[in-house]
């Protein structure tokens, strides 16, 4: 049995010693932001406004709220605010959820979508640090991997409730996830550590070390290919001070790769739903179960990722990765460019399908480069990979709904094909040295 599979088995024979109540907190935010947001605003907000670039508008909003963590996380720490942090994320949450339904402008819209995203983000901030700062070093990678294996339950059960409102309720929908944040505020209380539990020790700056080779390894459902509830991880002084000399390196090369795909995905996980349905008749119920399905069998992809980098290299894996997400994106182009048959909906969900299921394994194995390659601080490296990500799908989301505007939903699919196949060339040649050297070793 190999480390990978000892992390595992020890992680899953004991999970009483990782899990805390509040763990079902975040459960709960998984259902919201990463299940019902994601689905029942944009179909509301075709609905209301006619106007499908409003979507990607809303959405790029809600995304641009993830590059709140940094100075979230730095408050948290600085004034002992976790705590208060945490529970106002869920106040905040619930309340520009339940008051979206009652508006009908974009001006309003805006706004309470980056409230929103920066309400979310504020939980999943604190949520990672009441880890790092308050557990000893060695339970880091168990105690996160079930904390997301947590929120990922949250986003498949999310996306089957809104599979039902879809297709009956979209506001009450949203009320009763915006409501769901009150047993949410509830379960926080219990097991939450407290700041007197915090020791001299966790405030070195180590938690901008963290193993992220191993913590990949572990179920991490993502929507929109990373974006949201990533692990806290600012862009730092290092990796700003850094950042023109690290351009022309291969790390620079794989952080451009980065910004292409986000970019490119960035349109297909605003639009979806929308995209499905008016392309292939894709009932919005049938898109949210599909993809219900896709984010639970994506679990495993995590743990079958890392070890697939472990025997083959990191850099082949990771391009492969890639290369699953392409045929995702030319199979949706070609269903949309030629004719469409009588099997072109189920085809177009299991084109869907594997674009989600390629996710972890590029998740797993971009963490793993953005580390291998760096010349600076590992910190520093996944603060860059991070931010790049968070920036590509910021400024990918609002460009996807202008060119839905002037081109129509096949644009969708083709930029994703762009953006995909661009990062793939990109990505060629960056295996790192003694790369082979290191995995011979590790083999044996």
């Amino acid at each position: 049995m190999n480390s990978v599979d000892n992390i595992v088995w020890k992680t899953f024979a004991a999970p009483r010693r990782w899990i805390a109540p509040w763990y079902g907190a975040y459960t709960l935010l998984g259902v919201l932001s990463s299940g019902l947001i994601p689905v029942l605003i944009p179909l509301m907000m075709v609905a209301i406004s006619r106007h499908l670039s409003t979507v990607g508008y809303v959405m790029g909003a809600f995304n641009l709220g993830s590059l709140a963590s940094p100075m979230l996380g730095s408050l948290a720490e600085s004034k002992r605010l976790y705590r208060p942090i945490f529970f106002a994320g869920f106040v905040f949450l619930m309340a520009a959820i339940a008051v979206f339904p009652l508006v009908h402008h974009l001006r309003f819209w805006l706004p309470l979508a980056l409230m929103a995203g920066i309400a979310s983000t504020a939980v999943s901030t604190c949520a990672t640090l009441f880890i790092v700062e308050f557990s000893p070093r060695e339970e880091w990678t168990s105690r996160i991997g079930w904390l997301q294996t947590f929120n990922g339950v949250g986003q498949v059960l999310g996306l089957v409730l809104a599979g039902v409102f879809a297709a009956t309720n979209i506001p009450l929908g949203l009320w009763i996830g915006a409501g769901l944040m009150i047993p949410a505020l509830l379960l926080g209380g219990f097991g939450l550590p407290k700041k007197s539990e915090l020791g001299t020790d966790t405030l070195s700056p180590a938690r901008l070390h963290l193993d992220f080779t191993a913590l990949a390894r572990f179920s991490r459902i993502e929507l929109l290919g990373g974006g949201m509830l990533r692990f806290f991880h600012p862009l730092n002084a290092e990796g700003l001070k850094n950042i023109t000399k690290l351009l022309p390196t291969r790390f620079g090369k794989l952080m451009l790769a980065v910004f292409c795909m986000f970019f490119g995905v960035s349109g297909v996980f605003a639009y979806f739903p929308i995209f499905l349905h008016h392309s292939f008749g894709v009932l919005p119920a049938a898109t949210s179960l599909a993809y219900a399905v896709a984010a639970g069998v994506a679990i495993i992809f995590y743990t079958l990722g890392g070890r697939l980098a472990r025997n083959f290299g990191t850099s082949r894996v990771y391009s492969g990765g890639l290369l699953l997400r392409l045929t995702g994106f030319i199979g949706l182009v070609a269903l949309v460019l030629l004719h469409r048959g009588p099997l072109s909906a189920t085809l177009a969900l299991l084109f869907f399908g594997v674009i989600v299921i390629a996710w972890p394994i590029i998740s797993v194995t971009t963490t793993e480069l953005a580390s291998e390659l760096s010349p600076i601080s590992q910190g520093a490296a996944q603060g860059l990979y991070n931010s790049t990500s968070a920036i590509a799908t910021v400024i990918g989301t609002p460009t996807a709904g202008v060119l839905v505007r002037f081109f129509g939903y096949q644009s969708i699919p083709i930029m994703g094909v762009a953006g995909v196949l661009l990062s793939l060339l990109i990505s060629l040649g960056l295996r790192p040295k003694g790369a082979a050297i290191a995995a011979g070793t590790v083999s044996g």
